[in-house]
């Protein structure tokens, strides 16, 4: 079981900075908010895996960037 928390998207922002994207640090709270509504809580009966998480946040991320002027 494994669920996005604030600690874990602040390693996620981190990550996109030092990887090239310093102009989408600190992703905007509309961002932010999104992926934890998705990730932060398991989608019962299922269960969120870290592949999951990892997989699914980095599209709904590229996906945000790639649509507006930040």
């Amino acid at each position: 079981m494994s669920i996005m928390t604030e600690k874990i998207l602040k390693e996620t922002e981190e990550y996109y900075f030092y990887t090239g994207y310093k102009n989408w640090y600190p992703f905007p709270n509309d961002l932010k908010t999104k992926l934890l509504d998705i990730f932060g809580k398991e989608p019962f009966p299922y269960e969120w895996t870290e592949q999951d998480i990892y997989e699914g946040s980095r599209k709904i991320i590229l996906e945000y960037f790639k649509n507006t002027s930040h």
